[in-house]
């Protein structure tokens, strides 16, 4: 803090685990994440307040204006089911109230959530991207992709997997219409189609500490124990669907096992990423490799899980942080710094 005071209460802001099936699992995830986060802090000293941030968005402000100016707010919000952009308009909230929330500011959640725009802004600064079209209208899917199949397909606007299937990927015309059609029913904000890029997949934490951000080692996303006959993509099934063929059957690998040279161009890609898109806080980077054996960055994931047995926390022990210094860094990046402000 600039007074020299470091505060001692933290307010831990998070939603439920929504009423809607498609969405349950995924939410329910936050809650082990709001449990883990509060045994930690209240281990490192820390008074912990929970704060269940609840619709419509006028009860969460009036929530959020009820706490002491300037107040650190760990923010675990990952948005009210079948709402994702209220997660931007919530960070929105908490930097027009001045509180001291870890994470991203709003403009690296939006970009994080359209993926179509953080692929422009990526491909701009030079960082490689796939190819793409975006799909908005029954009028697009009916027109030539000006890449090759197979393709994947993608809701634009949606976060947590949801929309991803293994029917995504679409090798001919009459498949890609097919799947895009229905998606553009479920998903009427659009649908990206990219090539499919059928090489090796790594992700990459990065975190804000008070003495900068680190690329933390990456992972490997281990595809081997996934059926025959199913594509080698993370899923919503493969990530939420407990007693599905193919759920906790994508696992990561920490540290990757591949060549250095990698290991240095995946961080190097992730901090160029994390700074472009104005990340504060943490974030997760995910790339591919194409069929040339060249990284290509996929999409930038502001606020990833941070619970004590994510992906995040895995790459911290990499590193050698245990999770309690996870945490430690990510509050007092905060604390030692400045309020949100959009640049």
């Amino acid at each position: 803090m600039p007074d020299g005071r470091a505060p001692r209460t933290i307010y831990l802001i998070h939603n439920d685990a929504g009423e809607h099936v498609r969405e349950s699992a995924a939410e329910a995830a936050v809650m082990e994440a709001v449990e883990s986060m509060e045994r930690t802090l209240t281990g490192l000293g820390r008074t912990v307040v929970r704060l269940l941030l609840k619709p419509p968005l006028s009860a969460a402000a009036g929530a959020l204006e009820a706490l002491p100016a300037g107040a650190t707010v760990f923010n675990l919000f990952e948005g009210f089911p079948e709402d994702p952009a209220s997660e931007v308009q919530v960070g929105l909230l908490l930097e027009r109230l001045g509180l001291r929330a870890t994470g991203c500011p709003p403009i690296a959640m939006h970009l994080g959530l359209h993926k179509d725009l953080c692929k422009l802004l990526l491909q701009a600064d030079g960082i490689p991207v796939p190819e793409g079209v975006l799909l908005r209208s029954d009028a697009d899917i009916h027109l030539p992709l000006p890449f090759p199949f197979p393709a994947f397909l993608k809701p634009v606007a949606n976060d947590a997997s949801h929309g991803i299937a293994a029917c995504n990927l679409v090798r001919d015309e009459a498949a890609f219409r097919a799947r895009a059609g229905e998606l553009l029913k479920l998903f009427p904000g659009g649908v990206l189609a990219e090539p499919f890029l059928p090489g090796r997949e790594l992700n990459c934490g990065v975190v804000e500490t008070p003495h900068g951000a680190v690329a933390l080692p990456p992972s490997l996303v281990d595809y081997s124990e996934l059926p025959e006959d199913h594509p080698p993509v993370l899923t919503f099934a493969a990530k939420w669907a407990p007693g599905s063929p193919v759920y906790e059957k994508t696992p990561t690998v920490c540290p990757a096992p591949v060549e250095p040279e990698l290991i240095s161009r995946v961080q190097e890609l992730a901090l160029r990423s994390y700074h472009l898109l104005r990340c504060r806080g943490y974030a997760r980077v995910d790339m591919r490799e194409d069929v040339d054996g060249h990284l290509r960055v996929l999409e930038l994931n502001p606020n990833p899980d941070i619970s004590a047995d994510a992906g995040l926390a895995k790459q911290g022990r990499a590193l050698g942080w245990d999770y309690a210094t996870l945490v430690r860094q990510v509050v007092a990046a905060i604390e030692e710094g400045q309020p949100w402000k959009s640049p």
